[in-house]
């Protein structure tokens, strides 16, 4: 597997022709895997970030989904990841100006779910009609992202406690999981894995007292 990555990345960094040539020579599957990692909807909404980041969550909400976990990223964006026993999906907020947002929708299941990414965005550009402008997310049933395992270091973001994440234990650190972020970096969170099946990908999330 470390041997194709490798191959991969030499070939985006190659010529154009040359690469054309060596991508054709890789079996398909592996092909739309790697491509799909960079595909999802984008759409931008004349509406401040706060207005259409409680838009998000409505709209997740309505779709029986929600808002799992909720990254703060350094641009003033934010990351979304959510998900449940069929799909996963991210959902990217970024300030264009003071009253202009751009989101992009990935969702994949067992392939990627265009129709699904198309769905949240049009629903989402229904409920910036409707909310009022002073709208935000509700942050009430959400505990803490931290960067490191202690409850005073920098705060990252939220997650939902009860919601499937795919975690791992943080070492010694005991009362502490370890949970990837949208953007990719990683995050601890404070709680414990109610679902013990390791085989499953997503185990559901207690939280615990920081």
């Amino acid at each position: 597997m470390m041997q194709r990555i490798a191959v991969i990345v030499l070939l985006f960094m190659s010529s154009g022709c040359v690469a054309l040539n060596a991508v054709s020579a890789i079996p398909g599957t592996l092909v739309e895997a790697v491509a799909n990692q960079f595909i999802g909807e984008e759409k931008s909404f004349p509406h401040s970030m706060r207005k259409t980041l409680a838009a998000v969550q409505r709209t997740l909400q309505e779709l029986q989904l929600d808002i799992d976990v909720l990254e703060i990223q350094p641009d003033g964006g934010y990351g979304v990841g959510f998900g449940n026993e069929r799909l996963d999906g991210e959902i990217t907020l970024r300030k264009q100006t003071i009253l202009l947002t751009t989101i992009y929708v990935k969702a994949k299941g067992a392939t990627r779910e265009e129709s699904v990414e198309q769905a949240i965005i049009d629903m989402i550009g229904a409920q910036l009609k409707t909310i009022p402008i002073d709208a935000r997310f509700n942050p009430e049933k959400y505990n803490n992202l931290r960067l490191k395992p202690n409850a005073r270091s920098t705060h990252l973001g939220w997650f939902r406690p009860g919601a499937k994440l795919e975690v791992s234990r943080s070492g010694n650190n005991e009362g502490w999981l370890k949970l990837k972020l949208p953007s990719g970096k990683t995050a601890y969170l404070k709680g414990s894995i109610i679902n013990e099946q390791e085989k499953q990908k997503r185990k559901s999330i207690q939280s615990q007292t920081e």
